[in-house]
């Protein structure tokens, strides 16, 4: 509409002024009027006048409109003292267009205040920096954490550490690290992950930094208590017959040797019995010992692919004999997309050889005992290798202890089965769920 009202405009004052030129030609060439002739040239001038003004100003303001979207410069205003007409519609317009355009960045400086004010106040540090350490973001927790008001440069934090720096830079994409600095006389440990992002032309990377000392120093100490625990319990059933035994041998022995060689005999044997006794829980607390050494001495896994059913076929082979024995069936599955694993396959065959042995004692006495191997990807695209059996399952206090080391609920168990299998798991930065309810089986899970 304001466009076609110019249009129109223009096309009126062309017209006018080819009608006022005619005129003054007339009254040149056909008349002696000097006087209305020089009126109608002065007429035609100011017609020229106006054409050129109105379009000089129709220009300045749409210059004056683009630069002002160009630099974000929406403080410009729009007037006219024309409020109707075409001037007044075309400022109506640019006033509308920069309204709109105000509302937006009013809008995005609202959002990005907000978003700034979230990332001061959460609790976590937070830090974005470029590929040469530039910091471009510090947040309030970040300050804290290291005691400084501004950074400008990650490399400054090498008095955190010398290495500190290097490590945060060279973390990938959705890493996560555990990193110690000392903040004085303080030991902290740090639990760092990077996203990437690209803004305003450059990379930038965003590290998270969380102080877990409390968290590792509370897991850490309770699990020092369920160890001292179960091995105080191991040991005192051991040295505790030992002692009661040792002493019975010794009297035996005294009252053998005061009562002569001919009435001796039974004192000895009951001496031997004693000492027989003595040597079997010595076996027994070695046997114990070498848990404990299998338990803490987990190699360092080598990941290379392989295929999962070759891996199965391994696993019923050795398992062949004892699985037939004891009547239990065994199903292997491999599903689509699941063929192949890239694992250390000797030790998660040894993991679940594990979960194997105890399914076997789960579906001990049921009727139709099976067990189900399967290799599938869960819901998540993470490869999954499934152990389910229709044994008697356990209850919820059983299933919250089956990882503490030697804990167990069988009498000749040593409970370090399924804690092996878990520490091969973090080692290969995966997981074990179980699920398992009573009269319902078990499901043992491992995520990678």
């Amino acid at each position: 509409m304001v466009y076609r009202h110019f249009g129109a405009r223009v096309v009126f004052q062309v017209a006018l002024i080819l009608v006022v030129c005619m005129l003054a030609a007339w009254l040149l060439v056909a008349t002696s009027y000097y006087a209305t002739t020089l009126l109608v040239v002065i007429v035609l001038g100011a017609q020229v006048a106006v054409l050129l003004h109105d379009v000089q100003r129709t220009n300045r303001n749409l210059t004056r409109f683009l630069l002002a979207i160009a630099h974000s410069d929406f403080s410009q205003t729009f007037t006219t003292d024309r409020p109707a007409g075409t001037f007044g519609n075309l400022a109506d317009a640019f006033e509308r267009v920069l309204q709109r355009f105000r509302e937006t960045r009013s809008a995005k400086e609202e959002q990005a205040s907000y978003l700034h004010t979230l990332v001061q106040h959460v609790p976590i540090a937070v830090i974005a920096v470029d590929e040469r350490g530039d910091v471009d973001l510090l947040n309030n927790a970040a300050r804290r954490l290291f005691g400084v008001a501004e950074l400008r440069n990650l490399h400054d934090l090498e008095t955190f550490g010398a290495d500190f720096p290097a490590a945060v830079l060279a973390l990938r994409p959705g890493q996560q690290e555990l990193m110690k600095i000392v903040r004085g006389n303080e030991l902290l440990q740090l639990n760092v992950s990077a996203t990437e992002l690209r803004m305003r032309g450059k990379d930038l990377k965003i590290l998270t930094l969380q102080d877990i000392r409390r968290e590792l120093e509370a897991r850490e100490l309770t699990a020092w208590q369920n160890l001292i625990r179960v091995l105080t319990h191991e040991i005192m059933n051991s040295i505790t017959p030992i002692s009661s035994l040792a002493a019975t041998a010794a009297e035996l022995l005294a009252e053998a040797q005061a009562a002569g060689v001919s009435n001796a005999q039974d004192a000895v044997r009951d001496a031997k019995d004693a000492v027989d006794t003595i040597a079997q829980r010595g076996t027994g607390l070695v046997r114990f010992v070498e848990s404990y050494r299998r338990l803490t001495h987990l190699p360092k896994p080598t990941l290379a692919p392989f295929a999962v059913a070759d891996l199965f076929s391994r696993i019923r082979t050795l398992m062949g004999h004892e699985l037939e024995r004891r009547s239990v069936r065994l199903v292997t599955r491999v599903e689509r997309g699941a063929e192949e694993l890239t694992a250390d396959a000797e030790l998660v065959e040894q993991a679940i050889i594990n979960l194997v042995r105890n399914a076997m004692d789960a579906v001990a006495g049921t009727a139709s005992p099976e067990i189900v191997m399967t290799a599938r990807i869960d819901s998540a695209g993470r490869p999954t290798i499934v152990v389910a059996d229709n044994g008697h399952g356990m209850d919820e206090a059983v299933r919250e202890n089956i990882f503490v080391p030697f804990y167990t609920t069988k009498r000749d168990g040593t409970g370090v089965g399924l804690s092996v299998v878990q520490q091969i798991m973090r080692a290969h930065w995966g997981s074990v769920d179980v699920t398992s309810a009573v009269g319902q089986g078990t499901e043992v899970r491992l995520v990678f």
